[in-house]
């Protein structure tokens, strides 16, 4: 299991990172986006731990 949380400047980035995990890397878990103000914080449990390279290949900072 693996947590993270990315801090991204739209939310069509919030929903390419989300497609990443979701439907490109069949990660399941939970996905929870945030919006704040002028930006969008996705919040990610994921069940089976992301690589290194995977996790460079996500829009936005992780926080």
């Amino acid at each position: 299991m693996q947590k993270f949380s990315l801090l991204l400047e739209s939310e069509e980035q919030a929903r390419t990172a989300m497609d990443l995990l979701w439907n490109t890397w069949g990660v399941r878990g939970e996905i929870e986006m945030v919006p704040l103000e002028g930006q969008f914080k996705l919040h990610v449990i994921a069940e089976k731990d992301l690589t290194a390279q995977q996790l460079e290949k996500l829009p936005g900072k992780r926080t």
